[in-house]
C-alpha cells in the first residue's frame, strides 16, 4: 500500500455522478479506493442512480465502489439518551430555533475514517464532491492522518448545473437525486414537495419520524415552519432559515 492513498468519500448524488463521469473519462485520476456510506435511509432515488450510472462509470475505470452500512462501525442512530441527533427545528424556549447536526459526523465521516482504518489505511488524501457554487460548505479538518481533496473546485472546477450537464452527456436519463437521507430537516420546500409528489413513501417515512420523535418533544419539527411535516404547505414562503442547506459531511 502507498504511504498515502486517494479515497474518494462518494455520496450518491449529483456531484458524485459528475466525479465518476471524470473518472471513467480520465480526466481525473483514478482514486485507490472509493466508498459509500449505507446508512439505510437513503432516498428511493438514490439507489438506482448509484447501480446504474456511477458504478459502471467507475468500473470502466477500474474502480470498485465499496458499500459501508453505518450500523458496522455506528452504533449511534436518531434516537440516543434521549436526545434526537438531527439537525432540526425546535419552539423550546418560546422561539424557533435550530439544532445541532450530529448526523454526517455521526453516521458518514466518522464511520468513513473507521473503515478507512479497518481496511489498513494509515494516511488518505479524502476527495470530497463540493462544487464550486458551494465552496461555502468547505470545513476546516484537523486530522493529521487525512487531507482533503475538492476536485470539483480545484481539479476540474464545475458548479452543480455543470454536474447535471456531465451526468446527462453521458447519456443517463434517469433522476438525479439529491444527496440526503430521506428524514433531512434539510431538504427545500422544493426538495420536500417533489418527494410528497414522487416518492410518497420516502415522504410517509419522513413524516412517521418526525411522529415518533415528536412523542418524546413535542417542540421538534422537520420544517422550520414548526408545523408537522404532513400539514406543511410547501408553496409559502418561509424566510427563516431560508439558507437551509447542509453544512455536515453529506459529501453529494
Amino acid at each position: 500500500m502507498k504511504s498515502c492513498v486517494d479515497v474518494w468519500s462518494c455520496g450518491g448524488g449529483t456531484q458524485s455522478g459528475a466525479i465518476a463521469s471524470l473518472i471513467a473519462d480520465g480526466r481525473l485520476p483514478r482514486p485507490d479506493y472509493a466508498y459509500m456510506i449505507n446508512t439505510g435511509r437513503e432516498g428511493s432515488g438514490t439507489w438506482p442512480f448509484v447501480d446504474g450510472f456511477v458504478r459502471p462509470a467507475l468500473a470502466s475505470a477500474g474502480v470498485e465502489l465499496n458499500i459501508v452500512k453505518t450500523e458496522q462501525f455506528e452504533r449511534v442512530d436518531v434516537f440516543w439518551n434521549g436526545s434526537i441527533l438531527l439537525p432540526g427545528y425546535t419552539t423550546q424556549g418560546g422561539s424557533v430555533g435550530k439544532l445541532s447536526p450530529f448526523c454526517s459526523g455521526k453516521w458518514k465521516r466518522d464511520v468513513g475514517e473507521r473503515w478507512m482504518r479497518s481496511i489498513g489505511i494509515e494516511r488518505a488524501t479524502q476527495w470530497i464532491g463540493i462544487s464550486r457554487d458551494e465552496a461555502s460548505r468547505i470545513r476546516a479538518q484537523h486530522r493529521a492522518w487525512l487531507a482533503v481533496r475538492y476536485p470539483l473546485i480545484f481539479d476540474v472546477p464545475m458548479t452543480r448545473l455543470r454536474c447535471v450537464e456531465e451526468i446527462r452527456s453521458r447519456g443517463w436519463l434517469g433522476a438525479i437525486p439529491h444527496s440526503a437521507c430521506w428524514m433531512c430537516p434539510n431538504h427545500s420546500d422544493d426538495e420536500w414537495l417533489d418527494m410528497k409528489m414522487h416518492l410518497p413513501n420516502d415522504f410517509e417515512a419522513a413524516c412517521s419520524l418526525e411522529r415518533e420523535a415528536r412523542m418524546d418533544d413535542p417542540h421538534f419539527y422537520l420544517h422550520p415552519s414548526c408545523v408537522p411535516l404532513s400539514e406543511v404547505d410547501f408553496t409559502a414562503q418561509y424566510t427563516m432559515f431560508a439558507d437551509r442547506g447542509c453544512t455536515g459531511g453529506c459529501f453529494t
